[in-house]
Parts: C-alpha cells; structure tokens; sequence
C-alpha cells in the first residue's frame, strides 16, 4: 500500500471513489431537483392551460395538484441527475486510478488520457457529429488537463513526489 500522501486528494483510491460519488450524487441530487421542477411546472401549465380554475377553490385545488405533481416529478428527476453525475464521476476517476495503476506512476498525463477517453465515450454515446464529438473531447481534455495539474500541485504542496516536479530541486 502506498503512502498516502504520494495519492490523489490525499486518499487511497477505493476511499477517493467512493468521496467522488457521493459528491457528484450530492452535487447532481439538488440540480436535478431544480430542472425537474421547473420543468414539470411549465408542463403541468401547458396541460392544463385550457381548463384553468374560475373560482378560489378550484385554484386551491389546481396549486394543490401542481405543487404535488413538481414534488413528484422533481425528485425522479433529483435521483436520475444524481446517478448520472455520480456514475460520470466516479467512471473518470476510476479510470484515472486504473491508469495510475497500469503506468506505476501518479501524475497529470492519466488524468488527461482519462477525460480524452471518458469525453470520447460520452459523445460517441450520445451520437455526437464529428465537429461536436472532437470540440468535446478537446474541451475535455484540457480540462482534465487542469484538474491533473492542480493534483499533481497538491501532491507536490504536501510533501510528495511527481516524477517533473521534485521538491528538493524547486524552491518557490
């Protein structure tokens, strides 16, 4: 077992998958929640604009089944964007563990062969066109280029090891 402080976020990898799934979850939980209600909101309005309420009891009641059908379907919609962020995350990461594993090294190049890969995957998926599938996989890319970077500085902050970026030949 390794050090951890030569490790990722400062955590072995199966701890670091599963503090990434529980986050994208928690992250994807409440904005799905948000799109799902304002989505069901604009439908149910859309259903129903033609048979509108013409007393005050009718309006409670129509508030009463919007407000019950927003809740309903916000909260499907909360659980399917949780585990669509918490699988996205946990794949990249995961990937990337894998990587750092088959190379025997931890630094930025897994974290960018990972977000290529995982960019790659996702627009070959949904069935991208070329234009869009590489304007992806580049965005992607330099992204996960960033986070291996930003890493590879924590790893280096705390005292760890990068195979470019040793502390005893660096002083900042």
């Amino acid at each position: 077992m390794t050090d951890p402080i030569n490790e990722r976020l400062h955590l072995v990898p199966r701890d670091r998958l599963a503090v990434v799934a529980t986050v994208g979850g928690m992250i994807g939980g409440p904005l799905g929640l948000y799109e799902g209600i304002k989505k069901s909101s604009l439908r149910y309005l859309t259903e129903n604009a033609h048979r509108l309420p013409k007393n005050v009891g009718g309006w409670y009641f129509y508030h009463k089944k919007k407000n019950y059908v927003m809740i309903t379907l916000g909260c499907k919609e909360a659980a399917r964007t949780g585990i669509k962020y918490s699988s996205f995350v946990t794949t990249f990461f995961a990937i990337e563990a894998a990587l750092d594993y088959i190379r025997g090294t931890i630094d930025f190049m897994n974290t960018t062969l990972s977000g290529a890969a995982l960019t790659y995957g996702y627009a070959s998926y949904k069935k991208m066109s070329l234009v869009l599938k590489w304007k992806l996989v580049k965005k992607g890319t330099v992204m996960s280029f960033g986070l291996g970077l930003i890493q590879d500085y924590m790893i280096h902050w705390r005292g760890g090891h990068t195979w470019y970026y040793d502390r005893k030949n660096l002083t900042l």
